[in-house]
């Protein structure tokens, strides 16, 4: 009977956990700690919250969804990887986009991308997503939920069920009076705040700035020179914003 207590004890624990987990984003590494299969997961619990159809399971090499006439692949790179991800696994995924007859392909790497992978994605319908990019479309999916402060725990004694609250470290009485203690604690869930950190201060003169010298140019070639270099600045911060808001507007 004990025995059967503590299983029960136990499922239900892992219920209230990942029903709890649910409303939080993961951090960054625990989305790197996760296996291919939990990251996939995590990714069409978020297509599902904004708004779209999920044709294959979650344990799917590739994750199809519809919303309206769109069709979207989506396929992760297994976090265990510690290398960025390369041009190959793009050109798998744009390959599984034209055979599916999609509109476009997301690529999911926790661990980046190599400088070859995003010279292919800049001409391939494919959209790489970085392990920031994919916390802004967690976070922006799970819009509106706010995180239950109560869930439910069972006393290995008798069976029976308590109320634990998030922000107690109390234990419990059961119907039969057995102390049950908390088994979810809110650390464990949402991530402290740092510190404060004070202002350094200030007690010698500024550095003066860095003077960038170009041997051998006139000054004329030095200002073309410096206007090549901001407009290069300019269009990779414009890619990159483009890249990240195309993910993110997918749910509208």
């Amino acid at each position: 009977m004990t025995a059967n207590i503590a299983s029960a004890a136990d499922e239900l624990h892992r219920q209230e956990y990942a029903f709890l987990r649910a409303f939080v984003t993961p951090r960054p590494e625990q989305l790197r700690s996760m296996t291919i299969g939990e990251l996939r997961i995590e990714n069409a619990l978020m297509w599902e919250r904004l708004g779209h159809t999920l044709h294959t399971g979650p344990d799917a090499p590739e994750l199809v969804t519809t919303k309206g006439e769109r069709k979207f692949v989506t396929i992760c790179a297994n976090p265990a990887d510690l290398v960025p991800a390369g041009s190959a696994a793009l050109r798998r995924l744009r390959d599984r986009v034209v055979a599916l007859m999609a509109e476009r392909g997301f690529y999911v790497s926790m661990r980046g991308f190599t400088e070859d992978a995003r010279h292919f994605a800049a001409d391939a319908p494919v959209q790489l997503i970085d392990c920031a990019q994919f916390i802004q479309a967690l976070d922006r999916s799970r819009k509106g939920m706010l995180l239950p402060q109560s869930y439910k725990a069972m006393c290995r004694q008798c069976g029976d069920i308590v109320q634990h609250r998030l922000d107690s470290d109390e234990a419990r009485r059961c119907g039969n009076g057995h102390f049950v203690a908390p088994t979810i604690a809110r650390a464990e869930l949402v991530k402290s705040r740092p510190p404060a950190q004070p202002a350094p201060s200030v007690t010698g003169p500024a550095p003066a700035p860095k003077v960038v010298r170009y041997r051998n140019m006139s000054a004329k070639a030095q200002r073309r020179h410096a206007v090549k270099a901001h407009n290069r600045r300019v269009r990779s911060k414009a890619i990159k914003q483009q890249m990240a808001g195309e993910y993110l507007n997918q749910g509208d």
